[in-house]
This record gives structure tokens, sequence and C-alpha cells, in this order.
């Protein structure tokens, strides 16, 4: 009985050390900061991509709004959204941008042949006038969850400037 009463405040003082606690709470916590960063990571990829191919249709839109109506002209649009340049090698401003993902589109008021507006954009679906842009993520949180979860988004900015030739 005397032994039994010695063990008890050695059992107590060890219900009240805290030694571990704090790694105990750090394996908690790292996958979810894991996960946190690199969602920060993705998004972040996705709205660089999303600015760098708006800025892309803006560019090309802007040269066609000061460009002839012409065949020609719009090649080198479609090289501006795709690479910067008027003429493109292999590089490219996005990986996977190519002259299929870019849409020029005109505008023309009734009876007129010179156009009102011009339109460069990239399709979100596939079908009307080119194939869309897909941003492709890092991480593959399918795999990882093992499902079929996705987070491949469709990158589909616009830009409409007004024509300002008058020939």
């Amino acid at each position: 009985m005397k032994r039994g009463l010695q063990l008890l405040p050695r059992v107590l003082r060890f219900g009240r050390q805290e030694n571990g606690s704090a790694v105990a709470e750090l394996a908690i916590l790292v996958p979810f900061l894991l996960i946190m960063l690199g969602a920060v990571a993705e998004l972040g990829r996705f709205f660089e991509t999303y600015t760098t191919v708006a800025k892309a249709t803006r560019s090309a839109s802007r040269y066609l709004s000061n460009h002839t109506y012409s065949p020609e002209e719009q090649d080198k649009a479609k090289n501006l959204a795709i690479c910067g340049k008027l003429s493109c090698g292999t590089e490219r401003l996005v990986k996977g941008l190519e002259k299929t993902n870019v849409c020029i589109e005109y505008q023309f008021p009734p009876d007129s042949a010179k156009p009102e507006t011009v339109t460069v954009r990239i399709p979100a679906t596939a079908g009307d006038c080119g194939a869309p842009l897909q941003f492709a993520p890092i991480f593959n949180i399918g795999a990882l969850l093992q499902n079929s979860f996705s987070l491949v988004l469709p990158i589909s900015p616009s830009t409409t400037m007004y024509y300002m030739l008058d020939s």
C-alpha cells in the first residue's frame, strides 16, 4: 500500500508535464500549412498567367485597331498575342499558347465596309473560333486525394477596341 502511495505523485506529475506538446502541435499543423502554401502559390501562378494573356490580347487588339483590315495584319496580331513580337519563333509568353487559341473578330456597322471595333479573345470553350487555353496547376490535388478532382481552369480574357483607321 505504501508503494502505491509513492507512485501516485509520480503519475500526477507526469500528467502535468508539457514536454513534447509543441512537436505534437507542429505535426498536426504542418499538413494544413503546406496545403495553404500550395494553394497560394497556385493562385498566384493563375493570376500571373491570366494577366499575361490579358495584356497580350490588349496588345494585339491595339495593334489591329491601328492597322489595315487584312489577313497579314491579323497574323502579325496573333504573333503579338502569343509571343509578344510581330514574328514568332518557338518562344511563348505563356506555355501552351498557340495561334489556334487566339480569336480575332471585327464588328461592322450596317452598310459599311470599315470595321467599327476589333476584338481579340481567347475562347473559354472549344468550337466557335479556336481552342481554349487551359491553366494546368503544378500540384495535382486529385492524385493526392485519390479522386478525379482537378484544378485545370480555362483562361479566356477578351479585349475590344475601336477601329481607328478611316480607310
